[in-house]
């Protein structure tokens, strides 16, 4: 299901009945972030050995959700996939290629993996990195 159509669904006729599916996985402290809005399945501290949401990861045209991550508003949660073996780095940082492809970046990647510290990622995983 796409991004926002979630909470369409849910709120058929704008009833209101059922309140934002995001406050159900909205979180602001360890062990990470979760969604910031309608989207459900944003979990980041779990990996999956197969694309479990059915979406596009390419960072191009990929699944972008609003994110928790950090005190500035704006961060983003990305889906992201790894081509080759990733052992997460102490500070959890890494970089996503053009193509959806994310990379251990100790010191330099412009997101945040919460899987945690040396966390071993077997190629050709699927999990959400988050804007830092």
């Amino acid at each position: 299901m796409s991004q926002g159509n979630m909470s369409a669904c849910i709120g058929l006729a704008n009833t209101n009945k059922i309140p934002s599916v995001g406050v159900y996985t909205q979180r602001v402290t360890a062990p990470g972030p979760a969604c910031d809005g309608d989207y459900n399945g944003v979990v980041g501290t779990t990996y999956w050995n197969r694309n479990v949401i059915d979406e596009d990861y390419t960072v191009g045209g990929g699944l972008v959700v609003p994110s928790t991550n950090g005190a500035a508003t704006g961060k983003n949660a990305r889906w992201v996939s790894n081509t080759a073996q990733l052992t997460v780095p102490a500070d959890g940082r890494c970089a996503v290629s053009a193509g959806g492809v994310v990379t251990a970046a100790s010191g330099t990647g412009a997101y945040d993996c919460y899987l945690g510290s040396g966390t071993v990622v077997p190629a050709n995983s699927f999990f959400w990195v988050f804007d830092r």
